[in-house]
């Protein structure tokens, strides 16, 4: 019920992002994002958008399904590997709400997408592909510090990926709202099918990395 609940607010927000070029807070919180000046900061965010994007992205799905197969979790490196049907669904909301990208006369704007902006893909992708992985990682990993470098890693990519596609003007803040908000019940789907599998399925049909 909650899941449908939260469905229903992201559409009243897909509809305010079809009706509205921008929010009212959009303008104010990507300038001042824009304003920020350190060298430090804009290498993060350039790490980030590596690993947001192709190859890196590719190569950090396909490594954490492998290392799903290694460790004897194939039904979790198979929802992993399907996470990646969510990508034309974020395609047929952009097409459906075709909200228009900021332009460079209110923002300073860097990466000129031809997609329409709400929700963001880059946001989406990465609540998909990270907050899956972050969800593995606290489930499987027993060592505390490696399972802490994990989870912090996700959580880097995750955050610092919405910063980045405002940062550049390809996003107003509320796209990338958006684009989490979508990510987070596309997320919540693959975990609810997680748990059901695990709850379901006969003893024998799960595996077992301790007897194996």
């Amino acid at each position: 019920m909650l899941w449908f609940v939260l469905l229903a607010g992201f559409a009243v927000l897909s509809g305010f992002a079809a009706a509205y070029d921008r929010f009212p807070a959009d303008l104010w919180l990507a300038q001042r994002l824009q304003e920020i000046d350190a060298a430090a900061f804009e290498r993060a965010l350039d790490w980030t958008e590596d690993l947001a994007d192709i190859p890196w992205i590719i190569v950090v799905w396909l490594g954490g399904v492998a290392a799903l197969f290694a460790a004897a979790r194939r039904w979790e490196a198979l929802l992993l590997l399907a996470s990646v049907l969510a990508r034309p669904l974020n395609a047929g909301v952009k097409e459906l709400i075709d909200r228009s990208r900021p332009s460079a006369d209110l923002v300073a704007v860097s990466d000129y997408p031809s997609s329409p902006a709400f929700p963001s893909g880059h946001a989406d992708g990465v609540i998909v592909l990270y907050g899956l992985l972050f969800y593995f990682i606290t489930s499987f990993v027993t060592q505390p510090g490696l399972r802490l470098l994990g989870q912090a890693a996700c959580l880097w990519v995750i955050l610092f990926t919405g910063m980045e596609r405002v940062y550049v003007g390809a996003h107003w803040p509320s796209d990338v709202l958006g684009g989490y908000y979508l990510g987070g019940l596309i997320l919540a789907a693959i975990i609810a099918g997680h748990r059901l599998i695990v709850l379901v399925l006969p003893a024998g049909w799960q595996e077992d990395p301790a007897r194996e």
